[in-house]
């Protein structure tokens, strides 16, 4: 088989156009003031509306951001010196340590947070299932299983499975799990960073990534959304070097890593107008087409094998009527707008962390001035995500698969203010840790805008 040519999907030369926010106020005292203020502000919009239970936890949370805030904005240079991202050495340096410190807090969020009622209570029983019992146990009574039988696809409890089949049944060892699809998640948001823009933006994206709230959550729980967002990016890194130098084998590769994720949740499908995107940057219409084909006939091969042993099971048509009625849940239901308003407004600001909405808002808004072939790849990996989300089923936990790029535009808003970046992440580092402390034990105790 001849694979279409394409052109190389590597950064081109830093001649970058003139930002268009770039004024006096642009500093990096005013962009940290600036997110100090929101997180306050979101602090106390929590306790003045009542949505924690735990509102002993305000105070010293609002003491504590506004004295991080103000040492960060006012310690001189000389004290950010150690946090280096020019050098190979230096970078790998701080890579690692963040690294080592995340996975400790995986480590103690994991053991403490509070069980997701429903999905990873589901997760788990069905992934114990296959521990103890095998694959096939799965399968026995699937339409019945809660989470799992009118919804998903089997590959994530499997995949749970057979690895606490070796190390042992539990939780705890089940969010650990979790927390290594993270870091893989983490490890190729630098790569593509590095392949697409440079190694500075790269380690900043990678480390801004877990400064996401939802992310960290995320990453200590037992649910599908992280093994789907590894599989969602590990898709983006290898589609990029399809770009970079097409053969059979790497198509083949692209296919099987949807076909995964596919297998994972449903909504992987949303990476196919993305792959589409990715070709059409580095080549023509026509050739998209041709790849998208091929990787889209080898993905859902694996898709059609579930959709088969679905309809023996009796869950098919269950499943198909709940993909039909989340599809619908925007446009023909006044309860889907609903919680379109609310995850917009209040969830997803959220899971993102208010205080990285400023640095994200100066990426994208660098990305759309700019418009370079790499600047596109990260604006069509959100949209891909964002657009149908807010048409279907726009729940905060659904958007994750865009987080990497999220971060990567984070980092390269960042860097659009003088000597913000070291500065920047620390504060945003400081501010998710501070977050877990109120997450760890969250019980909603009120709704904003719905019931």
């Amino acid at each position: 088989m001849t694979m279409p040519k394409l052109a190389p999907a590597t950064p081109e030369a830093k001649r970058e156009r003139p930002f268009p926010l770039k004024a006096a106020w642009l500093s990096a005292r005013s962009v940290l003031l600036v997110m100090t203020l929101l997180e306050l502000g979101w602090l106390a919009a929590i306790w003045f509306t009542g949505a924690t239970e735990a509102t002993y936890k305000l105070p010293p949370l609002l003491v504590g951001t506004g004295v991080v805030g103000a040492a960060l904005i006012w310690l001189p240079d000389r004290y950010f010196a150690w946090l280096s991202f020019e050098k190979e050495r230096s970078a790998w340096r701080v890579l690692l340590l963040f690294g080592l410190l995340l996975a400790g807090l995986l480590l103690v969020f994991a053991a403490q947070q509070r069980v997701w009622p429903f999905d990873e209570v589901g997760n788990f029983y069905a992934a114990k299932a296959v521990a103890e019992k095998g694959i096939g146990t799965l399968f026995e009574n699937y339409a019945i299983r809660p989470w799992l039988g009118n919804q998903h696809p089997p590959l994530v409890p499997i995949m749970f499975g057979l690895v606490m089949r070796l190390v042992g049944v539990s939780q705890l060892i089940g969010r650990l799990i979790t927390a290594v699809f993270a870091l893989g998640t983490g490890w190729l948001t630098y790569r593509i960073g590095r392949r697409l823009f440079d190694q500075e933006t790269a380690l900043l994206g990678a480390l801004l990534l877990f400064t996401f709230p939802l992310m960290l959550r995320l990453s200590a729980a037992m649910m599908v959304e992280v093994p789907l967002t590894f599989f969602f990016t590990l898709t983006v890194w290898f589609t990029l070097r399809l770009a970079e130098r097409p053969s059979l084998g790497r198509l083949l590769l692209v296919g099987l890593v949807i076909g995964l994720g596919l297998l994972s949740k449903y909504t992987m499908v949303f990476v196919l107008p993305l792959v589409f995107g990715i070709f059409m940057v580095y080549g023509s219409f026509k050739q998209a087409l041709r790849y998208l084909g091929g990787l889209a006939l080898i993905g859902f091969l694996f898709l059609v094998g579930w959709l088969l042993l679905a309809s023996r099971l009796n869950v098919l048509q269950g499943q198909l009527a709940t993909v039909l009625e989340y599809a619908g849940l925007v446009l023909t239901t006044e309860y889907g707008r609903q919680v379109l308003f609310e995850t917009m407004t209040n969830r997803l600001p959220s899971g993102l962390g208010v205080y990285n909405l400023p640095i994200i808002t100066l990426g994208v808004v660098f990305l759309l001035n700019r418009r370079r072939k790499v600047d596109w790849v990260l604006l069509l990996w959100m949209l891909s995500v964002w657009l149908p989300l807010t048409l279907t089923l726009p729940d905060h936990r659904y958007f994750l698969p865009s987080f990497p790029a999220v971060a990567l535009a984070a980092a390269l808003g960042l860097q659009q203010v003088p000597k913000a970046a070291q500065r920047g992440l620390l504060l945003a580092l400081l501010l998710a840790g501070s977050t877990l402390y109120l997450y760890v034990d969250w019980v909603r105790a009120a709704e904003l805008f719905i019931k």
